[in-house]
């Protein structure tokens, strides 16, 4: 089977122990590669046909590339101010089109603005029997964060008053630089500048120090209890396939810097988004089972009618083990097919309080990840996977 032993089928608790033997799985790092390599062989053993794919990925999104656009508003109020308010309002515009692309899903995205490094995913597809009308592809990201005073457990809860407070920073820049293009005589407009420039340096200032302080995390959570699942799955639908059904796992690398590896897959794949499925796997290791009901950060992808509503009945089966919810502060690697057109859902589990256990932290540790809601969990889709495939392919 597909993890050396006894020849039983393992669960994803037992590929959650063999992941989290790496310290941790860094973008572009040696500990990325070997994990995936690793993977890629259960996989191979499992049956299935394994491709890893290899892509260039930013080494962060999350910091370098907010702050080199930051820096970038700050030379367009140099311009407007000695030179030409209204290219400096053009350089203003033209940095606004990456940041949306980034935040949306689609797009013109932060890639030329940061280093790069080389990832990986892993692609396992089920050999073709012939009679496949549905594809179901389970991804689970497998990469892991660094810890930054950002999600330091005493500002985790405010990560979104963060970076609201950072996009208002760059709206009263952008609103100096429309003042002054206007009103070029007018004195004023400078004072909007400077109180921008001043929130704009300190926003740098930070990112920065973000960027270039803390280690990389183990990742338990998150999210090797994706992986994890995802790997139980594919080694379950090994054995026991589902007529009509075709089946592809994909871990995927560098879902940290910006979901380059799902973006990367859907580059060189694609689906008949009418029998298509995408179903991620993210963050599972404590709280509640929760379903998302769409993403987007700037642009709202709603995540497919037959997922959500599948998930909805399922949940209603299960009083207050599984919920719902309408979005997430950062992507996960479903909002890029959702953007893309596919049907698309996200698991995830939360906290009572609506946050993300151990987050970007380094107490994200198997120790401290909750191994019966895992099983649960892994049951669970066991059989959301086959309802949604009965239900699809009913007569």
């Amino acid at each position: 089977m597909a993890v050396k032993g006894d020849g039983e089928m393992k669960d994803a608790w037992t590929y959650l122990e063999r992941l989290t033997r790496y310290p941790h799985r860094a973008v572009g790092s040696a500990e990325e590669a070997a994990a995936a390599g690793e993977a890629a062989g259960w996989l191979k053993d499992m049956g299935y046909e394994v491709e890893i794919q290899r892509f260039r990925a930013p080494r962060d999104t999350l910091y370098i590339g907010p702050a080199v656009i930051m820096a970038g508003y700050l030379a367009a109020a140099a311009i407007a101010v000695w030179w030409q308010p209204w290219i400096g309002l053009l350089l203003a515009v033209l940095l606004l089109i990456p940041l949306v692309g980034e935040m949306s899903g689609k797009g013109l995205d932060l890639d030329a603005y940061t280093p790069k490094v080389t990832s990986q995913n892993v692609i396992a597809r089920a050999r073709e029997q012939g009679g496949e009308r549905l594809t179901v592809v389970v991804s689970g990201h497998l990469d892991t964060q660094h810890a930054t005073w950002l999600f330091h457990p005493r500002m985790a809860p405010h990560v979104q008053t963060y970076l609201n407070l950072a996009y208002l920073s760059l709206g009263i820049m952008f609103l100096g630089l429309v003042l002054r293009a206007v009103l070029p005589s007018a004195g004023w407009p400078l004072w909007v500048l400077a109180a921008a420039a001043v929130l704009l340096i300190g926003h740098i200032a930070f990112l920065l120090a973000c960027a270039l302080t803390g280690d990389y995390i183990n990742g338990a959570n998150d999210n090797t209890t994706g992986a994890a699942l995802t790997l139980a799955l594919a080694e379950h639908f090994a054995a026991q396939p589902l007529p009509g059904v075709r089946f592809h796992f994909l871990l995927t690398g560098a879902e940290e810097v910006g979901t380059r590896g799902m973006k990367a897959f859907l580059r060189a794949n694609r689906y008949d988004p009418n029998t298509t499925y995408f179903i991620n796997l993210d963050n599972l290791g404590g709280g509640i089972l929760t379903y998302l009901e769409g993403e987007g950060m700037t642009l709202y992808h709603r995540f497919g009618k037959d997922l959500v509503e599948l998930a909805r009945t399922m949940a209603a089966e299960r009083p207050g083990k599984v919920k719902a919810r309408p979005n997430l502060l950062l992507p996960t690697d479903a909002m890029i097919p959702a953007a893309h057109g596919y049907q698309a859902i996200s698991f995830l589990a939360f906290l009572e309080d609506g946050a993300l256990p151990n987050y970007h932290w380094y107490t994200d540790t198997p120790e401290n990840v909750d191994r019966e809601l895992l099983a649960f969990t892994e049951a669970f889709l066991k059989e959301y996977i086959q309802r949604l495939a009965a239900a699809r392919l009913a007569p």
